[in-house]
């Protein structure tokens, strides 16, 4: 536990009383010198004076939040009130505690919190294992998705799962329809943006003998394919807007009408859709109905890119090797130094998806087996701060000095600040981009500061 008040005797005092109830204290005097203990290593909670005279309480609460310094975090306050109860837990603290502390009361509160942190996790990992193994990582957001997709899959609700192409849409919509009560029924799943416009409602409502020329006996569309199960749309914001009227009315009535006919069928289905546009877009310019968008976002789910949960990279190529290795009857034992640097420093615009055909593809053609290498994943140049080719200074004559040291400090920072913002300021997936230990990463940082 880390504990940060900037009264020195009674930190001194709280720290000693939290010790003798069996906890392991460390303390700081003020959210710098608390941000400096967590620099190399996370807390499993932190106890923070919520009115510091020195930094913000809850901006750093937040920093190690969503830094993954620490499992949770408590404020603690003398008379506090409504607003700062409200504020502290805006910023994700568990609870605000009046001082001085009833330490009885906040151990019984921490031990109650860590059984049921640990139950989650277990009931958590146990899902995912039978329902989602092919989501792999350990990133809050990932985590967090699939704490959704079990709370909403024995439920009935439309889900709207968004997020770029290649980040596991249909990943999550498989594990949604596998854990339902409807995972004996069939799993349906059309994308929307590669039918034809004039195709598509045929292809959801089918269509009655005699629809049109060629309809020589009916058709049952995918609607009524997938009744005691799940229908899945895909690239939902490429549906033309005369289906999406019709898509609504399903929605509402529970009755599909083919194409050409007049009776409307009862049908039991559930829909999940995905895309990766933002509906709320398509809606201001007009493509995109706004009763269909509210219709299907009873249930927003949104996936992460690859990009911003860096540190899920590896293990996520290790399972696609695993799974190549089985279906191709190959030997790879795994990647050696330099393909693990160019995993993590590639940006993946493709996702999970374009990983997954890099790691496959390396496998297939490495027959001898062993360690897949740099040039066995074959990855295009230029996607990464760790590509980028280095700029050389361009001197205007054979007397302009050429100061390589300054050159290569200046390239240096440019990449670090890239790859920090590119994780949110997270020092330790900002390391894994670009191939450094997280230490080595923060003695360049205060070497640049």
């Amino acid at each position: 536990m880390l504990l940060v008040d900037d009264d020195p005797g009674y930190c001194d005092s709280l720290a000693s009383e939290l010790r003798r109830q069996g906890f392991e204290v460390r303390a700081a005097s003020g959210a710098a010198e608390a941000r400096a203990h967590l620099a190399t290593t996370g807390v499993d909670a932190l106890l923070v004076e919520r009115d510091l005279r020195e930094g913000s309480a809850l901006e750093f609460v937040r920093w190690a939040l969503a830094n993954r310094r620490t499992r949770e975090a408590y404020c603690m306050a003398t008379g506090p009130s409504v607003t700062k109860v409200v504020e502290a837990m805006r910023a994700g603290c568990g609870d605000v505690l009046e001082k001085p502390l009833d330490v009885p009361r906040f151990a019984a509160l921490l031990e109650a919190n860590h059984a049921a942190f640990t139950a989650d996790v277990d009931v958590l990992t146990a899902f995912r294992a039978r329902f989602a193994p092919g989501l792999v990582g350990d990133h809050p957001r990932l985590l967090e998705v699939i704490k959704v997709v079990r709370n909403v899959a024995e439920t009935n609700c439309t889900v709207l799962i968004t997020g770029e192409s290649g980040t596991g849409k249909e990943v999550v919509a498989r594990a949604i329809h596998d854990a339902s009560p409807r995972h004996e029924g069939p799993f349906v799943a059309m994308n929307c943006a590669a039918i034809p416009d004039n195709l598509i409602e045929d292809e959801l409502f089918g269509h009655a003998r005699g629809a049109f020329t060629s309809a020589n006996g009916a058709r049952e569309g995918r609607l009524l394919s997938a009744a005691g199960g799940t229908l899945f749309l895909d690239e939902i914001g490429d549906m033309p807007l005369a289906a999406q009227a019709k898509m609504l009315r399903v929605l509402q009535d529970r009755r599909v009408t083919p194409v050409g006919s007049d009776r409307a069928i009862p049908v039991d289905v559930r829909v999940l859709a995905a895309t990766n546009k933002r509906l709320e877009d398509e809606v201001q310019k007009g493509s995109f109905r706004a009763d269909l968008c509210y219709r299907l976002s009873v249930i927003p789910l949104k996936l992460p890119p690859l990009r911003e949960r860096a540190l899920d990279i590896l293990p996520l190529a290790r399972h696609f090797l695993d799974r190549a290795n089985l279906e191709h009857g190959r030997g790879a034992t795994g990647f050696d130094p330099c393909a693990e640097r160019a995993l993590t420093a590639h940006a993946w615009p493709g996702n999970v998806r374009e990983l997954g055909n890099a790691v496959e593809r390396a496998v297939v053609l490495r027959r001898e087996g062993g360690l897949i290498t740099e040039p066995d994943l074959m990855l295009p140049q230029a996607q990464g701060p760790a590509a980028r080719p280095t700029p050389v200074p361009q001197a205007s004559g054979a007397t302009t000095p050429l100061n390589l040291k300054s050159a290569m400090d200046a390239v240096e920072r440019q990449y670090i600040e890239e790859a920090l913002e590119r994780t949110g300021g997270n020092r330790t997936e900002a390391a894994a981009l670009l191939g450094l230990n997280r230490s080595t990463l923060v003695e360049k940082i205060r070497k640049f500061a």
